[in-house]
């Protein structure tokens, strides 16, 4: 079992001792590589319950490989002890700890803990996992419950938006370091070698040593989040008069939302993302006289639907319209053109990624829209050619459909891309307004 009573001395930089000593309900350690936050989650953890007598703790990882490779291991190495046949360490006191991975987690519905950790947040997909263990922590054994978090920055995420861009109350506690930050208890050689990183891996030393937010080294994801950030920071201005485009994507399923968005072209291959809104629950009729009613403030030329289920109704009502024509959008379908892509839902997908990289594209500052952007991967069949990951698919692995996403990638699709025109500000009764070629690109100014 070890000597779990023993005495040792450890030196802490200030954001672990902030970390290990918080009592607030949610703390969260984001840090980069060699920051000690897996041994400060456990230590935090053991301390509690040497503390408060019969405490009940909970650990957990997304992958079962991770839990017992990694988690468990550090738990013997640090502390000499080992768990049971069921993944527990109990002690002396009544209190005891239970390591369990994200496959396992489900069957936790009716426990009731004082305290729980959970390593390597950034691998979970979103929230739905912290929400649900958020719920067990309910025990009554010291005068505070806590659910301790640690992980390392990976762009616009879940972490990112409840502890960093908008948590909801004091409780969410954020405590950040970089390596370098830790450097007094890690080896030299080391700390040299992450400073070249800086040049031969630029990406990985911001995110994973500087412990950056506008990064993520995610290979198979479409968009990345440094991207994202900066084309949310543009600032285009609309014109008094210009052209709009429309994508609209109808919920497939009674959770899924239907999503409309709205682009506005400011300048020659440049466009404005000016409208975004979902509704959930609606049926066809509804949604056919939401998105006219809109069309009356942004009258969209063009307007993409995914011709699937009620989405192919929503297309037939639509298409009696002749204010704007209508596209019908099935993912599966040969793109239009010459493409290098196998289907028209990865040519609109890389196309939306091409426009934002290329600052031709400024999107909302909607943290949810950029967590949904971060979700699209891709991958390959043998071949060179990218094939997008399918919403059952994400489904599957518990990550929610991207409707925002969609909506937006169909509305780019079908942009029509002749010369801009913008009309003359001033305008004479009875004349018809002359049109001037607006033939430099717009002006970009930060926010």
């Amino acid at each position: 079992m070890g000597d779990i009573n023993k005495t040792v001395e450890i030196k802490l930089i200030p954001a672990q001792a902030k970390f290990i000593t918080s009592e607030k309900r949610f703390p969260h350690f984001i840090g980069g590589i060699g920051t000690g936050k897996t041994y400060c989650l456990l230590l935090k953890c053991v301390r509690f319950c040497q503390q408060y007598p019969g405490a009940v703790a909970l650990i957990v990882r997304k992958t079962f490989t991770d839990m017992h490779d990694s988690t468990l291991a550090d738990f013997t190495k640090y502390f000499g002890l080992t768990t049971d046949v069921h993944k527990e360490v109990k002690f002396e006191n009544g209190s005891r700890i239970m390591f369990r991975h994200g496959a396992e987690i489900e069957v936790l519905k009716n426990i009731n803990c004082d305290w729980i950790g959970m390593e390597q947040s950034e691998e979970f997909e979103d929230e739905t996992q912290f929400n649900f263990l958020r719920d067990r922590l309910r025990g009554k054994a010291g005068p505070y419950q806590q659910f301790a978090l640690i992980s390392n920055s990976n762009g616009r995420n879940w972490c990112y938006r409840m502890w960093v861009n908008n948590p909801s109350s004091d409780e969410f506690e954020l405590i950040t370091a970089t390596t370098f930050d830790n450097a007094c208890n890690l080896p030299a050689k080391f700390i040299e070698d992450q400073k070249a990183r800086e040049i031969d891996s630029p990406r990985h030393y911001r995110r994973m040593v500087m412990n950056s937010f506008d990064e993520d080294l995610a290979d198979d994801t479409v968009f990345h989040s440094s991207d994202l950030t900066r084309s949310s920071q543009l600032n285009y201005s609309v014109p008094n008069m210009c052209r709009y485009a429309a994508g609209l994507d109808v919920a497939r399923y009674g959770d899924d939302k239907t999503c409309l968005v709205i682009l506005a072209q400011v300048g020659v291959k440049k466009w404005r993302m000016v409208f975004m809104e979902e509704k959930i629950g609606w049926s066809a009729p509804q949604i056919v006289g939401w998105i006219k009613d809109i069309h009356n403030t942004f009258p969209f030329e063009t307007l993409a639907v995914d011709d699937i289920g009620v989405g192919g109704g929503c297309k037939d009502y639509l298409e009696d319209s002749n204010k704007f024509t209508v596209y019908g959008f099935i993912a599966n379908e040969k793109p239009n053109g010459q493409s290098v892509y196998p289907n028209k839902k990865a040519d609109s997908l890389f196309k939306l990624e091409e426009y934002i990289s290329k600052d031709w594209l400024q999107i909302l500052p909607d943290i949810y829209l950029h967590e949904e952007l971060m979700s699209v991967r891709y991958y390959y069949r043998g071949e060179s050619t990218k094939y997008i990951v399918s919403k059952d698919d994400m489904r599957a692995k518990g990550i929610k459909s991207p409707n925002k996403v969609d909506a937006l990638a169909m509305a780019m699709y079908y942009c029509n891309e002749e010369d801009f025109f913008e009309v003359d500000d001033i305008i004479v009764p009875g004349v018809t307004p002359t049109k001037k070629k607006f033939q430099e690109y717009a002006i970009t100014t930060p926010q």
